[in-house]
């Protein structure tokens, strides 16, 4: 196997339907989605099979930038923790051994680095200060998922995540795992599955049930910062209630539920990563059974990326640990950085939040522009 295999690669199912036409990749963190057509042999499409011998050649592909900044700079990237949870080499798989499912965008929060295209609370924030116009959500589309499964071969499936919205809002995403506890072969045995979660909702004990027909049920909770770091990035969760729920969970759903923090690298946190990781190390580092508790991270896109770092950021950061995780080829964008000021700002107002109060070192970075 070679240093820069990727079992997402060569075994990963990206699937989103909360557009008007369902689009696929390998994982999520790739931005060259494409279309495709639930009803065909998807699996075997072109466009994957091209990917595929990219890998092959141990080299990186064109798309892959964000677990190659967060390998170089000593962190656990996405391929690495898929190429540790997914066993075997996966290369000629025959159906997915990972999939992604995107189908419904119901969240109660509106996260700083999210936005409307994964959080029904985002576009009501946005209606409520006349900049949301358009009907509230998209009708859930999890028959349309089901349909879809349907054409895979999904005898050796190992894990299948649930991205949400907020994946623990409803039942939407319950009628899918009653589906695969019923369609998949030896899903006691072998089958784990992931909620993405923002840790603010419980899991109702009417499914439990279904919990131990699997062989693992994981949840994957957003955390981005502590205290009121946290509160100011996925607002308006509490910290405090946040971190009882999920020590309730860990206390009271079946033993085979697990943990995994997911941390999104910005602006905003790049420079207070340690205080996670030591509250992680301090208060949340195993489950029930005393299985570790990993945390994982993946870089923010968009506005509020490390695209839009200051040069004393930069400068700063040449001094730390997480100095890799800033592009090579990054320049400073007055451009990008403005806009970014403005987002912040606005969404200060709106939500009576100080970004200068919350992340003083950060704000000093920004002195020119503030």
């Amino acid at each position: 196997m070679s240093d820069l295999y990727c079992s997402m690669i060569h075994g990963g199912l990206d699937l989103d339907f909360k557009g008007s036409t369902v689009t696929a990749q390998h994982c999520c963190l790739r931005n060259d989605r494409f279309s495709i057509d639930i009803n065909s042999d998807y699996w075997n499409d072109s466009k994957f099979i091209s990917l595929r011998d990219i890998n092959k050649q141990n080299v990186w592909a064109p798309g892959c930038e964000n677990c190659k900044r967060l390998e170089a700079a000593g962190q656990t990237s996405l391929r690495l923790g898929a190429n540790s949870g997914l066993q075997g080499d996966l290369i000629d798989a025959t159906g997915p051994k990972k999939i992604d499912l995107r189908f419904d965008i119901g969240c109660n929060l509106a996260c700083r680095t999210c936005g409307t295209h994964s959080s029904t609370f985002w576009q009501k924030h946005l209606k409520k200060h006349g900049e949301w116009r358009t009907t509230i959500g998209l009708p859930q589309q999890h028959k349309n998922v089901i349909k879809a499964l349907e054409k895979l071969n999904l005898s050796d499936l190992q894990m299948l995540v649930f991205a949400g919205g907020e994946t623990l809002l409803g039942q939407s995403y319950w009628e899918v795992v009653e589906w695969l506890a019923d369609n998949v072969p030896n899903a006691k045995q072998q089958l784990t599955l992931c909620f993405q979660t923002n840790g603010t909702q419980p899991i109702a004990p009417r499914n439990y049930d279904l919990i131990n027909r699997f062989h693992l049920v994981k949840l994957h909770i957003s955390l981005d910062g502590v205290g009121e770091k946290f509160e100011y990035l996925r607002w308006p969760a509490e910290w405090n209630q946040v971190v009882d729920n999920i020590l309730q969970i860990k206390q009271t759903a079946p033993s085979n539920v697990m943990f995994l923090i997911e941390e999104t690298i910005s602006i905003f946190n790049l420079w207070y990563t340690d205080e996670l990781s030591n509250w992680v190390q301090q208060n949340f580092s195993t489950n029930r059974e005393g299985d570790i508790v990993n945390h994982t991270k993946h870089l923010a896109k968009d506005t509020f990326s490390l695209d839009a770092c200051s040069q004393e950021y930069v400068t700063a950061m040449q001094q730390s640990n997480n100095k890799h995780l800033v592009s090579a080829s990054w320049q400073e964008s007055p451009v990008k950085i403005h806009d970014m000021i403005d987002q912040i700002k606005k969404f200060d107002q709106f939500r009576s939040q100080s970004f200068a109060k919350t992340f003083p070192k950060v704000a000093e970075f920004y002195a020119r522009y503030l």
